[in-house]
């Protein structure tokens, strides 16, 4: 009898394609390449249906749920997969998903297809890990819309086709635009994140829109929200992926580097940091699942928030022991391990790092016990 989820049925899946066809020379390739990533790895990706697990059938997608996708992020940490896997069919797909008009969904359906690359420019500049929105405002004109939004960078917004752009409205509600990035009032400044990825910090200057540019009904504050959130656990889910990667070769390097005519490998106090690495890895799981089981309210933000404290210190921890097992070999960008350092630290810190979110529970906390 097969009792396998479907999660692990695609983690299984997504685990063979890293391991079998996403070898360090496609990482390379999508490295050097102008957009972070490269756009036939991508469609690749986009066939086996990964950017649509978390949208609707009628899209195009397999209606699946976190645990689904958190799988796939697992296997994209697991290979250090550059394309645009998180910010595609793990954040714009679901709020795709989630408003409910005609434009919406006919761009939705060609993000999961592939043919679209859409990236969500909503965290502001200078305002670190705020979700509020103070700067990014629009305003109706002549049957359309005036958009100006100072955004933070985001990953992936150099090799998008189509930004999803938030900005708040004169009452006070959460508005999404599909804004193409040769928009005229649209500029990008590009720069590269600490593993390489592509960042773009999109300004939106009096931008004119048309009226159909704006895809939500009426505010769309809460959904967007409520991916961000998500897109923390699936943060998790692909550092735990990477972190797995960092502890086996690190054991595998212990057995082969000799020292005083020994493998490093038998000296106990280097025995003992891996299983310290092993028992972070662990509680970074049981945090994740954790997240993953939860119900609804204030329960489930507590637990995510939790999962991204503990999985965030893990990352840090792991991709910082690993490092100086290696020694300063584990510095080149020749060695695996210095690359999964990077992007580990990417996951340590992206969309709230640990000190932050510690605080955001420390509040939550409060609020429950009084």
């Amino acid at each position: 009898m097969n009792d396998q989820s479907d999660a692990d049925l695609i983690r299984d899946h997504a685990f063979r394609w890293i391991d079998n066809s996403y070898d360090e020379t496609r990482e390379l390739i999508g490295r050097q390449n102008s957009t972070g990533f490269d756009a036939s790895t991508n469609s690749e990706i986009a066939e086996h249906g990964w950017l649509g697990v978390l949208a609707p059938e009628a899209c195009g997608g397999t209606d699946g749920g976190l645990p689904e996708m958190a799988a796939v992020m697992e296997a994209i940490g697991r290979g250090l997969v550059m394309e645009p896997v998180l910010s595609v069919g793990g954040i714009v797909a679901p709020l795709l998903s989630g408003l409910d008009t005609p434009q919406a969904k006919d761009i939705l359906r060609d993000v999961v297809a592939g043919k679209t690359t859409a990236v969500l420019c909503h965290f502001e500049r200078d305002a670190g890990f705020d979700r509020g929105l103070s700067s990014s405002q629009c305003d109706a004109e002549d049957g359309g819309f005036v958009v100006t939004a100072p955004k933070a960078p985001a990953i992936d917004v150099v090799g998008a086709d189509l930004l999803i752009v938030t900005a708040r409205d004169p009452d006070g509600k959460t508005g999404v635009f599909a804004v193409a990035p040769d928009t005229p009032s649209v500029s990008v400044e590009t720069f590269r994140s600490v593993d390489q990825r592509g960042l773009g910090a999109v300004t939106l200057d009096q931008c004119h829109l048309p009226a159909t540019a704006r895809l939500d009904v009426d505010g769309a504050g809460e959904l967007v929200e409520g991916v961000i959130e998500n897109a923390g656990i699936l943060i998790s889910a692909e550092a735990i992926g990477a972190m797995q990667v960092v502890i086996d070769e690190t054991a595998e390097y212990l057995k082969i580097r000799n020292q005083f005519g020994q493998p490093l490998s038998s000296f106990q106090v280097l025995q003992h940091r891996m299983v310290d690495m092993l028992l972070h890895l662990e509680e970074a799981r049981g945090a994740l699942d954790g997240a993953l089981d939860a119900g609804e309210g204030q329960d489930r933000l507590h637990a995510i928030v939790l999962s991204r404290i503990v999985g965030g210190r893990a990352a840090r921890y792991v991709a910082e022991q690993a490092v100086q097992l290696h020694g300063g070999i584990g510095m080149t960008d020749e060695t695996r391990i210095s690359r999964y350092f990077r992007r580990l630290l990417m996951c340590e810190s992206l969309f709230g790092d640990p000190e932050w979110n510690a605080e955001r529970y420390r509040q939550m906390r409060a609020v429950s016990a009084s």
